[in-house]
């Protein structure tokens, strides 16, 4: 779409592209606080399914030269255990007067519209669950695969994270399948509401911003367990409501930030303003983050106050729940959450037939962050 198309609205729309290329990284203006660098920089080891009448310390013992060794009872387990994850009404929680909410950056986080590319490292393979058993992606990539990894060492990309979920958490074992999401406030992510384990009964869910190779690049305590989750009363996958807010145990954003998010104008459309991030499988075997830019949205389809916002974006499995995001004034909003593939094809003489990338968005994501942000200080 070319500017003239947004005649008086140009101070409103995300940067471009080439404006992005052009525009100066933001440097950090203060030095990291001792208390954040300290919290980020140390491991926190969570055990639950323990008795209350059973005295930790006492199970630390002092291993051979500098090592500790802890026994744990039977029945405990490494983690945070989940405590409520239900669906919300779209009429009951609907703040018409706030278009969007706003992002954050330390002080001392450098910002960059563009990422530091990075190795790819891992053959493009296939999505698997924990036990082995492989998850037939969606397929989403149009012509060659535009994706690159980045290192997320600045801001945003720090802000993007893996999301692990547990179906089973109480008996044992490892995660049941991963996603992407993002920070969009201390405490707060958005993601896919499909990422979410709706009817566990015992179920958890681990956010690692920045995730690189197994752990945080922003430091080994920046990572943290679930205590909530809520997403709009609809039970779709690929959807215009296909979008979960969580609620994290520890306010992670405060030391590392967090994106804005803004309800999608479709005076936008067809500019290529958008960026994708996630942690597909296909690339890097989700061990790494990749995005693409300059994403064009091509058609937008509205579900109440909810929208599909379609593209053709590359985005296949484990990329659901990342970032759909823009600048504008220099700031990081998001206008989507990844939902999936669609494919509609068999239409009379191929009249309707669409092959697109689904974001979930509209004044309906704004609204759930605005209810996270609200509820759960």
């Amino acid at each position: 779409m070319s500017n003239e198309k947004l005649t008086g609205r140009a101070a409103e729309r995300p940067l471009l592209l080439d404006e992005m290329a052009t525009t100066p990284e933001a440097p950090p203006t203060e030095k990291v606080p001792p208390e954040v660098a300290t919290y980020l920089n140390e491991q926190r080891l969570h055990v639950g399914g323990v008795p209350g009448n059973i005295n930790m310390p006492s199970l630390l013992q002092k291993g051979e030269r500098e090592g500790w060794q802890m026994h744990l009872p039977p029945g405990a387990l490494l983690g945070q255990a989940g405590i409520s994850g239900k669906r919300l009404e779209r009429h009951e929680h609907r703040f018409v007067d706030h278009p969007q909410t706003e992002p954050m950056r330390p002080p001392w986080v450098g910002q960059s519209f563009q990422p530091r590319p990075a190795s790819t490292m891992v053959a493009h393979g296939a999505m698997q669950r924990h036990n082995g058993k492989t998850i037939e992606p969606y397929y989403g990539v149009y012509g060659s695969d535009d994706r690159q990894v980045y290192y997320p060492s600045t801001y945003p990309w720090r802000c993007i994270g893996r999301i692990f979920t547990w179906t089973n958490w109480a008996g044992g074992g490892g995660w049941s399948w991963w996603g992407s999401g993002v920070l969009v406030g201390p405490r707060h992510v958005l993601t896919a509401g499909h990422v979410c384990p709706w009817g566990s009964g015992s179920w958890a869910m681990k956010f690692v911003p920045a995730y690189w190779n197994g752990s945080s690049a922003s430091g080994p305590g920046a990572i943290s367990w679930t205590s909530d989750f809520r997403g709009w009363n609809t039970n779709d996958t690929v959807a215009a409501n296909d979008m979960a807010v969580l609620r994290l145990y520890d306010p992670i954003g405060s030391s590392l930030g967090w994106m804005g998010t803004k309800v999608y104008d479709s005076a936008w459309e067809g500019g290529q303003y958008w960026t994708l991030a996630g942690y597909p499988s296909a690339i890097a075997g989700g061990e790494r983050p990749s995005y693409q830019q300059g994403i064009s949205v091509l058609d937008d389809d509205n579900d109440g106050d909810a929208k599909e916002l379609e593209h053709h974006g590359d985005a296949t499995a484990g990329d659901s729940g990342g970032p759909f995001f823009g600048f504008w004034n220099g700031s990081p909003y998001a206008i989507g959450t990844t939902s999936g593939g669609e494919k509609i094809t068999g239409t009379p003489f191929g009249w309707g037939d669409e092959d697109n990338n689904i974001e979930a968005g509209g004044s309906a994501l704004v609204n759930l962050v605005l209810w996270a942000q609200a509820n759960w200080p």
